[in-house]
């Protein structure tokens, strides 16, 4: 298994990560394309062998800020500690270019991912409603998180 930083061949590879991971609301491509190639944008896949099994990007909000825009595993991989690595590694870039805080959204009833976030550290900060178009479990709300770094 490896985690290394994204290009541009990998694209079709996100996409098949994301409607793997998500029942409700995956990226689209052209969301994709627009999510890893914004400014300033960083971006993890993690491969094992040629086979794609998750990735993490990482947009900047401002000079102190980075907002973790997806990060998804693939249900085969999930569980073993896949996340935790993706998570680490992109704080770890994070940490490297300066930032000081990493924010994300998460859908109010996900709870397998809110504790995720909760056991790496992040807090709510804000409840976001009707935060997403689709809903998910019967709502659109969402909670914004936050990490100190």
């Amino acid at each position: 298994m490896e985690i290394r930083p994204f290009n541009s061949d990998d694209l079709k590879g996100i996409y098949e990560i994301e409607h793997s991971a998500f029942d409700v609301g995956p990226y689209n491509i052209d969301e994709i394309i627009e999510m890893v190639f914004s400014k300033d944008a960083f971006t993890l896949v993690a491969t094992d062998s040629d086979k794609y099994i998750g990735y993490v990007t990482a947009v900047p909000l401002n000079e102190y800020e980075v907002d973790i825009e997806s990060i998804a595993v693939i249900p085969k991989y999930q569980g073993r500690h896949l996340g935790d690595s993706l998570l680490d590694s992109i704080e770890e870039i994070i940490k490297k270019k300066g930032y000081k805080k990493s924010v994300l959204e998460v859908r109010e009833k996900n709870y397998v991912a809110i504790n995720f976030y909760l056991k790496h550290g992040y807090v709510k900060s804000e409840f976001l409603k009707n935060y997403y178009c689709i809903p998910y479990k019967g709502s659109k709300n969402a909670f914004r998180m936050v990490k100190s770094l």
